[in-house]
């Protein structure tokens, strides 16, 4: 019997938002539709599985390692000690090459490489699957036509799905991938668009992985696949960092971070979830992830930058948000990355985007803002990233006024940058952060020999 549970708990809390559990939904009745009875529940998994065992009286359970939040966590450790004081056998396999219990990182990369090219497993025999007898924790049919509605701009959910899109990005995309890859327009339509269905277990890294190599004589861009395949190592790589350490959903990996950036601005974190800020490629890139779901790298980068360097704000005042707004959400690549964006981690490259700058680089025409912030739609190009630099006759031409039609600069750039590196490098490069960031190289850093 295949089973899902759809946890309140995991509704109410920080991260969640129902457009992942609408892609789940989707992704379920993707499996439906190709033979699979699926059983749904809405409850908590311990009383689901207290109820299953009350009926059937013995139990084996079969699942993924999940290497999810501290609330999911939580929950599999409390149904671990279940399983056991009742004899319940649960089997684990291990996803996506992401190791548990590693203790560092030695090898970790050939460890991949061999992951990565085992046999996927075939699809099991469906002929011998059965409906539950009954369910107390049925889903409540206001849930199901709300998991039914679709969001404009936002992916479909599905193991179909994610192998038609993997193809026509590697029949289609691939070429130019690398060198679009960090360009908010070019990248909508020639990023693999993949990271979602990975999230959701429509289609695991394996499958990616050996789907690639039957392109390899086929795709001309060798750097673009081999660029698109060390992602998904990357992808791995980052999740492991939360399997060996589930506190950096909420801690420093670096403690002695710990005492910078401690009061929140409620004001800037508003401005910075509306996209309100007064810099256009920040509001564009806010509200764009606010309707599609998505962003890339780069954009991803740069709003938690300028959230935490910027308005300076502690991350985790932030990461909760985006949490919420990313289709793909996977806690430890989340996590992980917020921290190195942060320059909270005390091994990684403290960079500070300038928001300016990155809009006339990869925003060069401004379509990408023109799409998303409207209200500089009129506006010559020239302004179209730094609105503030209007003299009163364009104002007047343009019909255009800032700080009515459009807001002000929430900070100064120049000044919110000189605080910033100041206070961020003076503890990078403090002896406390030398020996301190010894220990976190050598536990989280890949070593492994040439292959």
């Amino acid at each position: 019997m295949a089973i899902f549970i759809f946890e309140p708990s995991v509704s109410f809390n920080y991260d969640f938002a129902l457009r992942h559990w609408k892609f789940l939904y989707q992704s379920i009745q993707d499996l439906v539709k190709q033979g699979l009875k699926v059983n749904l529940f809405y409850g908590e998994a311990i009383d689901v599985f207290r109820d299953l065992f009350e009926t059937y009286g013995s139990l084996n359970v079969f699942s993924h390692q999940e290497t999810g939040n501290d609330l999911t966590f939580s929950r599999d450790k409390n149904l671990k000690l279940y399983f056991q004081e009742n004899e319940i056998n649960w089997f684990e396999y291990q996803q996506n090459m992401v190791v548990r219990g590693l203790k560092n990182r030695k090898n970790w990369d050939i460890k991949w490489i061999k992951e990565a090219k085992k046999e996927v497993l075939k699809k099991p025999n469906l002929s011998l699957q059965k409906t539950i007898l009954s369910n107390k924790y049925p889903v409540p049919q206001d849930l199901i036509t709300k998991l039914e509605e679709s969001e404009k701009g936002v992916h479909l959910g599905g193991e179909l799905q994610a192998k038609m899109v993997l193809d026509d990005f590697l029949q289609k995309k691939i070429e130019k991938y690398w060198e679009s890859i960090s360009y908010p327009e070019k990248s909508r339509y020639y990023s693999s668009m993949i990271s979602a269905y990975i999230t959701y277990g429509n289609i695991s890294i394996k499958q990616i992985y050996q789907r690639c190599e039957e392109f390899q004589s086929i795709v001309k861009n060798k750097k673009s696949l081999n660029q698109f395949k060390a992602r998904l190592k990357w992808h791995c790589h980052f999740i492991q960092k939360l399997e060996m350490e589930p506190s950096i959903e909420f801690e420093n990996l670096n403690p002695l971070f710990n005492q910078i950036r401690k009061n929140k601005n409620k004001k800037f974190i508003k401005a910075w979830t509306q996209g309100q800020t007064g810099y256009p490629l920040v509001d564009a890139a806010m509200r764009c992830v606010e309707e599609t779901g998505f962003l890339n790298f780069r954009l991803r980068a740069m709003v938690v930058s300028f959230f935490t360097h910027l308005l300076w704000q502690p991350w985790t005042a932030g990461s909760g948000h985006l949490a919420r707004m990313f289709i793909d959400y996977e806690p430890g690549i989340h996590f992980s990355q917020f921290q190195m964006q942060a320059g909270t981690t005390g091994i990684n490259t403290i960079r500070i985007y300038n928001p300016i700058k990155q809009s006339k680089e990869k925003d060069k025409d401004g379509a990408f803002i023109k799409r998303w912030v409207p209200e500089l739609r009129d506006l010559p190009t020239k302004y179209i990233h730094e609105p503030w630099e209007m003299t009163d006759l364009d104002s007047l031409l343009y019909n255009f006024k800032l700080g009515k039609n459009y807001p002000r600069p929430i900070v100064e750039f120049s000044k919110a940058y000189k605080l910033a590196k100041d206070k961020l490098w003076k503890l990078k490069k403090s002896n406390a952060n030398q020996y301190i960031s010894k220990a976190i190289v050598k536990k989280h850093t890949r070593m492994q020999k040439k292959l």
